[in-house]
């Protein structure tokens, strides 16, 4: 899960007052927040996935007031009217590579200023973000600029490198285009996001100054925000709205946090003009209290949902007798109004709900199948394997190992570029960790059993979860015939007498690859994993493998025997 290490003086000075450790694991415990350590003026926190706003000491702070009952409600102010000619213009020739761009303004609260601390903060917060919501910047991207010295209107397009000439942030020496992209270390990592052959991405001000070379870098002056500063314009660039809107929404935090008011950016496009009120205004979502108290299992009143709502540091506004909650932009994870009943249980305490137990005439018991799980896993202990448990989701580069093309499904969103695809095998993950230990002594003995997501047109998602076994070794002896002699002694735990097969899998050495049947079904595979796959992976030693699918095994034999028996 995201985490992120925060400043504790820039935490209890906006709460308001210090807390000892126990103090804030205990006011935390109860929220999306566990802290990892604290120490030395700092404290690493880890969040659920959804939950970025709280990887910031300002989104941390407000979730500490709303737990702690020192303030209530929302805290951003948002001014209907987008100052005096602050707007940005689209070029359709952005369209191929990075189409989207959305802007918003925050403004300090009089007698105020960008500070040092806060401008740190940013800066940090900022590479978060690149890393989490923006997937490396390939997403989305952010910039933070002084508006105060620039001119609008802004100018978005994609140019010919022989027309750009800056001086890149940290930098003192005005550059090409064609001198940035091959020499500039940032260029290297971020230039293909930005770049099609001799064009590049820019945003410039009405004065034709460049502001930055989006995703990759500002320029010194115009693309840098210094303490002092009362007015800083946030832009954010990517591939879909949705997503650059998120990046802005979250950016907003920090700033809102200390006060800082914010004003909408109109942005022209070619195909529309928006207004960018949706950028920066709270999203309205219902409020059910009967689906709230149903869910949480205790009836509330209308009253007692607001004044959790507000303790969430959310909005509450009364419409026609019915409850519209106001979520800042911060908040992406509340989408409708069952997301409610976790902010509502959350704010009231889950200690607060009396525990109901279910209308059984017994507590409930193992299921079947998941007994006979435990009892294959002790066997598999007993035979030198270790046990792992491991996420369902893979990267891009696991999947090319070991995947058939299509085999694995692709998530539309996914909130890292390292968990990308569902797993069709569970030999895929075993292979990663492998890779990942590398620096371990040998030989290497693991199994795990496990979900795996495969395509099945006749399923309500296209899709079917099944359990598989998997184990692989990893030493000098293995290869072909000890995964044949693996899958042969566990047929025989298993009860079953099935014979071998040629087969073919990916990502393993062709010809040593078989396949066991049960009734004419394919139920298992057993094979050697090939050299350039460990070679990618690093792991010095030759790897063998066997996977049983242990769904399909229940199907065909309806209850298993007991392994060993």
């Amino acid at each position: 899960m995201p985490r992120s290490t925060l400043s504790t003086e820039r935490l209890f000075g906006l709460l308001g007052q210090q807390l000892s450790e126990s103090e804030l694991r205990e006011t935390l415990f109860r929220t999306k927040v566990e802290i990892e350590s604290l120490k030395d003026g700092l404290v690493e926190v880890e969040v659920n996935a959804d939950r970025l706003d709280l990887l910031d000491e300002g989104g941390l702070a407000l979730e500490l007031q709303g737990a702690m009952g020192k303030a209530t409600g929302p805290v951003l102010r948002v001014d209907g009217e987008a100052l005096p000619g602050v707007e940005a213009r689209v070029n359709a020739s952005v369209a191929p590579l990075r189409p989207e761009l959305s802007m918003a303004v925050v403004e300090a609260p009089p007698g105020k200023a960008l500070d040092e601390g806060l401008l740190e903060e940013l800066v940090r917060y900022q590479e978060l973000l690149h890393a989490t919501l923006g997937r490396l910047r390939q997403a989305a991207s952010i910039g933070l600029y002084p508006i105060e010295k620039l001119r609008p209107p802004f100018h978005y397009a994609m140019e010919p490198l022989g027309q750009v000439r800056f001086v890149p942030l940290g930098g003192t020496t005005e550059v090409s285009g064609e001198a940035f992209y091959p020499e500039h270390a940032m260029a290297r990592e971020f230039g293909v996001l930005g770049r099609r052959e001799d064009l590049a991405l820019t945003l410039r001000d009405d004065a034709r100054t460049v502001l930055s070379l989006p995703p990759v870098l500002n320029a010194a002056g115009a693309g840098e925000v210094r303490p002092g500063d009362r007015r800083v314009l946030i832009e954010a660039t990517g591939t879909r709205a949705a997503r650059t809107r998120e990046m802005v929404g979250y950016m907003l935090l920090p700033f809102a946090a200390r006060g800082w008011s914010v004003h909408p950016v109109p942005v022209h496009r070619p195909s529309g003009m928006s207004d960018g009120t949706e950028v920066v205004r709270p999203r309205k979502v219902q409020v059910q209290p009967t689906l709230i108290s149903r869910l949480l299992g205790s009836r509330l009143s209308s009253g007692e949902v607001e004044d959790a709502l507000q303790k969430s540091r959310l909005g509450v506004e009364r419409v026609s007798g019915s409850l519209l909650a106001l979520v800042p932009p911060w908040r992406a994870d509340i989408l409708a109004p069952v997301d409610l009943a976790e902010e509502v249980a959350i704010a009231r305490g889950y200690g607060s709900f009396a525990p109901i137990l279910p209308p059984a005439v017994t507590m409930g018991r193992r299921r079947p199948e998941r007994r006979y799980e435990s009892r294959l896993a002790e066997v598999l202990l007993g035979m030198g394997y270790q046990e792992l448990h491991t996420p369902v989701l893979l990267s891009q580069s696991s999947v090319e190992r070991v995947c058939a093309p299509g085999e694995a499904l692709f998530l539309r969103n996914p909130i890292s570029s390292e968990l990308t695809h569902l797993r069709p095998v569970l030999r895929a993950s075993l292979l990663d960790a492998l890779g990942r230990n590398t620096g371990s002594g040998y030989p290497q003995k693991i199994f795990e059993i496990g979900p795996v997501i495969v395509r099945d047109p006749e399923g309500e998602t296209g899709t079917r979860t099944e359990t598989h076994l998997a184990l692989a070794d990893a030493g000098e002896g293995a290869g072909f015939a000890l995964a044949a002699g693996v899958a042969e002694r566990l047929f025989e735990v298993l009860g079953f007498n099935s014979p071998r097969e040629p087969a073919e899998a990916s990502g393993t050495v062709p010809g040593r690859v078989a396949k066991l049947r049960i009734a004419g079904e394919r139920v298992a595979l057993a094979g050697e994993v090939h050299p350039g796959v460990l070679a990618d992976l690093h792991v010095p030693m030759p790897v063998s493998w066997v996977e049983v699918e242990l769904t399909r095994l229940e199907q065909l034999r309806g209850v298993l025997p007991t392994p060993g028996a």
